[in-house]
């Protein structure tokens, strides 16, 4: 069975990594694609005092790399050892471990010890080690300003944290979404009539402070339209940064904790800003839901 192999962070698993899932779905027709994903990434192995945040934990970017064609991923965890191999080492690596036809990779792709490898010395190494390589070209993405841009991880991370959650989506191709386990909270949302589940545990980026439309999905799979509110509450003084939601039409029973719940951000609605009393608050919870009801039908 023919097998491509691609290697790499694919942290976001945005429009450029799909195109390389898909160009070696092309390359190995009925064979197998296998996916080496780092986790964490070598940036964050070698440099611990940088943050470097995630934009999918790792069981999530399986499944969207599954979903994009790849057959197998497996996770490539960062060592001393690893980080050190010389070009022509890492190559041996993984060509005696599965000989592969091909190898397919982005334009930036860099390998071995200090990133010393480039895509010509993998061409090279390849013709000694019985394998093709593929380059795929970056993929270009238009944002709603119109301006264009090349399709990666960094550029995702930046649009998420400015709160760009539209654009984020237009790079990815489907909507930013976090997962996280739901936690008491101080439930001034249920005293206005507007209750909503406390995430805690995130492990990837959030949207920046602000109130978005998006959709909650329950640990059944049921999927709730929900208004979506990222900050430190300022209505109410100084509070820490949360993440919370209101579940539009959600029937099941308040004050049950440690649950799975797994938001996407569609829309920014608005800033989280202070209002001056908890009616003016409640009457903007109340426009922020009507909004998120239709703009989540009118683009169902």
């Amino acid at each position: 069975m023919k097998i491509a192999l691609s290697i790499g962070n694919f942290d976001a698993v945005h429009q450029g990594h799909v195109a390389i899932v898909q160009a070696a779905k092309t390359a190995v027709g009925t064979g197998q694609v296998v996916i080496w994903s780092f986790n964490p990434s070598p940036t964050a192995f070698l440099h611990p005092d940088l943050e470097v945040e995630r934009v999918t934990e790792f069981s999530h970017r399986s499944e969207l790399l599954i979903q994009a064609g790849a057959d197998e991923v497996v996770e490539l965890v960062p060592t001393p050892e690893l980080m050190h191999q010389s070009p022509e080492v890492f190559v041996s690596s993984f060509a005696e471990a599965l000989s592969p036809q091909f190898v397919v990779e982005g334009e930036g792709f860099r390998f071995g010890k200090n990133r010393e490898g480039t895509l010509d010395e993998l061409v090279r190494l390849g013709s000694n080690y019985e394998f093709s390589t593929i380059k795929v070209p970056p993929v270009e993405v238009t944002l709603q300003d119109q301006s264009v841009h090349r399709a990666s991880s960094s550029l995702v991370r930046t649009l998420i944290k400015s709160g760009r959650v539209e654009d984020a989506r237009i790079v990815l191709g489907r909507p930013v979404s976090v997962s996280g386990t739901v936690a008491q909270g101080d439930q001034r949302g249920r005293l206005m009539h507007f209750p909503t589940a406390n995430i805690e545990q995130i492990e990837t980026v959030l949207p920046a402070d602000g109130i978005y439309a998006g959709r909650g999905t329950l640990p059944d799979g049921t999927s709730l339209s929900a208004a979506i509110s990222i900050g430190t509450k300022p209505t109410f003084g100084e509070n820490e940064r949360t993440c919370e939601a209101h579940l539009i039409g959600f029937e099941g029973e308040q004050g049950i904790y440690g649950w799975k719940l797994d938001l996407s951000f569609d829309y920014w609605l608005r800033d989280q800003i202070r209002f001056d009393s908890v009616e003016e608050l409640k009457t903007a919870i109340q426009d922020d839901v009507e909004k998120t009801t239709q703009l989540l039908e009118r683009n169902t």
